[in-house]
């Protein structure tokens, strides 16, 4: 529940609980106040509303305070699940940051933050910065700008991830636009012997994202 890890992450400011929800109790012991269902109901944008509503603070970071080795760009990712599923996979994957560049949906979209499963709270936002100065602000941070094209041919395998990299991903309908393509260290693509020509963005970047763990893994066995 998106509002367990609200809790855990320290971001609620408030927190209304339905009286007859059968886990009442559990939040109210966590500061909840006790409404009515019919309120509940006026406070989220569900047709079945869970039974309890958190006000969290929005974090969000500047790109010169990201931290970590690794960090995700979406870059005109406008569907909120597919955004939703990669800040999850982000979080799971130990990325410190995921950034989403002009264009990209709100990452507090109520549909992103249920996506994410509540996750968002866990990971640092990048929010409202154009690609272009998103990318040329990692790079300069010492990042491998790494884009992620379902028409590549070359395989995470091939790319040197000891270095800290910021896995680029871009929109569901025209992926990565030309102008920003320019900027990227490299261009990788997912091997699909199977009759699929791509996959969706969300499945496609946490595929990625575990490859670079897994790589970096074997790496690190390696030595």
């Amino acid at each position: 529940m998106p509002v367990r890890e609200a809790l855990v992450s320290g971001s609620v400011k408030d927190l209304f609980v339905d009286a007859e929800a059968s886990f009442a109790a559990e939040f109210l012991k966590r500061g909840g106040i006790t409404v009515s269902g019919r309120v509940i109901a006026a406070l989220t944008d569900t047709a079945t509303p869970q039974g309890v509503v958190a006000v969290a603070e929005a974090r969000t970071v500047r790109l010169a305070a990201v931290e970590g080795d690794l960090v995700v760009v979406l870059a005109d990712v406008r569907d909120p699940g597919n955004a939703g599923t990669l800040v999850r996979s982000a979080v799971a994957a130990g990325a410190g940051a995921v950034v989403f560049a002009t264009g990209a949906v709100d990452p507090f979209n109520p549909k992103t933050v249920r996506a994410t499963a509540g996750l968002l709270f866990h990971v640092g936002l990048v929010t409202d910065i154009p690609l272009r100065a998103a990318l040329e602000g990692l790079g300069a941070k010492g990042f491998l700008l790494v884009g992620a094209d379902a028409g590549a041919q070359a395989a995470a395998s091939g790319v040197d991830l000891r270095r800290p990299v910021a896995l680029v991903l871009g929109n569901e309908s025209w992926g990565i636009d030309p102008s920003a393509r320019r900027l990227l260290d490299e261009v990788i693509g997912i091997a699909m012997p199977g009759p699929a020509e791509s996959l969706n963005v969300g499945i496609a970047g946490s595929i990625l994202l575990f490859e670079v763990v897994r790589l970096r893994a074997r790496e690190q066995e390696g030595h």
